[in-house]
């Protein structure tokens, strides 16, 4: 698992040479910490996870008691390194058949379904499709947190656009269809991160003129600007600001980001001698719809009619 860390059990004995006793002595001892009932990781891996890693060590966990089981929904889409807004769930969700009288308990979410789903392999785990695991959170989630999901799988090629209308028509009548349909129409690749995604969501609930993505702007000297996006007809170029990307750490990185903020302050600058006009925001802004919607409209942005 790239970047993650190694989940234990007793399982692995065979090969570890640790038993069930030996990995909650360790647990006892502080150099390993418990991922799930039986599952265990070494502490100072743990430690420098964030959130997605963790849970995808859950879902692995969750896995070594459940090997012919189905992860889906978050769950699969934490191994396809799909971004999620907001906290990942507490436990682990599963596909069962229709017919299936396991209920879900505690630290596990069974969803049945009578569509039995393409199954992959990711980091040792079987989970559906990742236009399978689209589709399903797309039915149940919010259509910004979905929009964001599906761009990322078009992106990164995980999923194709006829994989998600497969999908979509596949559904048939299944609750959320709608919703998850509107999700396939609108996804992009073009969408270049997270926060794009989630920007052209709001857009797209707030019913402004919809923008060009990853335009390129030139003048007499070239290619001055790729922008996130574009409205021609107001000469407005849109772009969202991660700030992430300035975060420091040490003289060395401050340094850097100083001339990353010098070397976009001139790119801004060449866009505007072009005559065009630019309004920028920020994950704040974003992640709050009445906030983008103020300064999308300020900029000369207004629902269509």
């Amino acid at each position: 698992m790239d970047g993650d860390v190694q989940v234990l059990t007793a399982e692995d004995e065979a090969r570890t040479g640790l038993s069930g006793a030996d990995l909650r002595d360790a647990r006892d001892s502080g150099s390993l910490v418990r991922v799930r009932y039986g599952a265990y990781a070494d502490a100072d891996g743990w430690a420098a996870l964030d959130a997605d890693g963790r849970y995808r060590a859950l879902v692995v966990a969750a896995s070594r008691r459940m090997r012919d089981a189905v992860f889906s929904h978050a769950s699969a889409a934490a191994l396809w390194r799909l971004p999620r807004l907001g906290a990942w769930p507490q436990g682990v969700e599963v596909l069962v058949g229709a017919s299936s009288t396991v209920r879900s308990s505690r630290g596990v979410v069974r969803h049945r379904t009578a569509r039995p789903p393409a199954v992959a392999l990711r980091d040792g785990v079987r989970v559906t499709a990742a236009a399978r695991t689209v589709l399903d959170l797309a039915r149940r989630d919010r259509f910004a947190a979905a929009l964001v999901a599906a761009d990322h799988a078009l992106r990164t090629g995980v999923a194709t656009p006829d994989e998600l209308r497969c999908e979509s028509e596949a559904a048939g009548g299944e609750p959320g269809v709608r919703r998850a349909r509107r999700v396939v129409a609108e996804a992009r690749a073009e969408a270049e991160s997270p926060g794009e995604s989630l920007s052209r969501a709001r857009m797209i609930e707030l019913g402004v003129p919809r923008p060009v993505l990853q335009h390129e702007l030139r003048d007499g000297d070239g290619l001055v600007a790729r922008v996130d996006f574009w409205w021609a007809d107001l000469g407005l170029v849109g772009e969202f600001d991660g700030r992430l990307k300035y975060r420091t750490d040490g003289v060395a990185d401050r340094r850097a980001v100083e001339e990353r903020l010098w070397a976009e302050k001139q790119r801004e600058d060449r866009v505007r001698a072009l005559g065009r006009r630019v309004v920028r925001w920020t994950w704040a802004d974003a992640l709050d719809a009445n906030h983008l919607a103020t300064r999308l409209t300020t900029a000369g942005l207004r629902p269509a009619r």
